[in-house]
């Protein structure tokens, strides 16, 4: 399955393809931050809204996966050894910064809307954790990862350690699995903490250090069949463990053994079909991967805005498909638009350092 060519390994960052890839991805983010379809228990459509979510939710689970994995292949290994405090200084401004304004922006929005309950110490501790909202969790555990790389890099160089470091997630996956098994609750915080996602991490530094030949006979066509059937695991697995009473979040999470398969899937695909020589045009798809980043922050804002705004048109909650497509659609547009006249009235520096803009 890991048969990346040399090629693809020196591609460049900020090449078209990847920023689609980012795009594709950012667009699914903001998809899974949509309507939760067990909401949907009063309606009479409940059962297909229900259905469909749950399915949805294997086809959509890759995103955090692939751009912790693109994180990593594109870390530049050699600066990252030679120069390590350089190296955190300059990942941890570009994430840090724009992760304190944004979680102290929709703090301020909870404490507006709920009251200032539990007091400061409980505040910070969401706001350390990433909870001020809901896709923070993923700025801790890509500092979580940024720490450690040094080290990741040197366990690339050494036979066991490689091993060791690719059993690690398996092994918490094991752990999650029994916690949730006796308790028939999700564990707290366990997306959250490096393990759930140090295979993706240090499969892109991994990949990026060593390369792999690549066979081109018929790899495309067995990168997409491979993807079917791991999806088919997926949704699979989403409905035996929803009928052994595990609870609905752990039947759609990202962080379970036929999603992580997905994932791995994912990924393949992407340089199967990057190496068959698939070119990528400045579209609408790589503009949105250009400002992911920025869009990861404000969606949620406007996710909260357009559901105010759709409350009270009748009907438009009945179909979850339809709902989702409304809210999609305009989150993803009025996100771009956002960045675009940040950037014209601020400029781009001070957007980008402060907003991730």
């Amino acid at each position: 399955m890991w048969k990346i060519s040399e090629q693809i390994v020196k591609t460049k960052a900020k090449d078209n393809y990847f920023e689609a890839i980012r795009g594709i991805c950012i667009i699914f983010v903001v998809l899974i931050h949509i309507q939760n379809g067990s909401n949907y228990k009063e309606l009479v459509a409940y059962q297909f809204n229900s259905n469909y979510w749950l399915v949805l939710r294997q086809f959509i689970n890759f995103p955090v996966a692939v751009f912790v994995f693109i994180t990593a292949y594109f870390t530049n290994i050699t600066k990252v050894s030679q120069k390590p405090w350089k190296y955190y200084i300059s990942r941890g401004k570009r994430l840090l910064i724009p992760f304190v304004v944004w979680s102290l922006f929709y703090t301020a929005i909870s404490i507006g809307k709920e009251g200032f309950n539990g007091g400061i110490v409980k505040i910070l501790i969401k706001i350390i954790v990433g909870q001020a909202a809901a896709p923070f969790y993923y700025i801790v555990v890509l500092m979580q990862l940024i720490i450690i790389t040094p080290i990741l890099i040197k366990c690339i160089k050494n036979k066991y350690l490689n091993t060791m470091v690719f059993c690690i997630t398996p092994i918490y996956l094991i752990m999650t699995y029994a916690y949730t098994y006796v308790t028939k609750h999700q564990m707290p915080l366990y997306g959250t903490i490096f393990p759930a996602w140090l295979m993706f991490y240090y499969l892109g530094l991994y990949i990026k250090n060593n390369g792999v030949a690549q066979k081109k006979d018929k790899a495309l066509s067995k990168a997409i069949l491979i993807v079917l059937i791991a999806l088919l695991f997926s949704i699979i697995e989403g409905y035996i463990l929803l009928y052994s009473r595990m609870s609905m979040g752990f039947a759609s999470s990202q962080i379970k053994i036929s999603s992580f398969v997905y994932s791995l899937s994912i990924i393949n695909l992407i340089f199967a079909l990057k190496d068959s020589g698939f070119k990528t045009k400045d579209n609408a798809i790589t503009k949105i991967g250009n400002y992911s980043y920025g869009i990861f922050y404000v969606h949620i804002l406007w996710l909260m805005i357009l559901a105010k705004l759709t409350d009270s048109i009748p009907y438009i909650h009945s179909l979850l498909p339809v709902y989702e497509l409304i809210q999609l659609t305009l989150a993803i547009a009025l996100s771009a638009l956002s960045i675009v006249i940040t950037r014209k009235v601020i400029g781009k520096k001070l957007a980008s350092k402060y907003l991730g803009f």
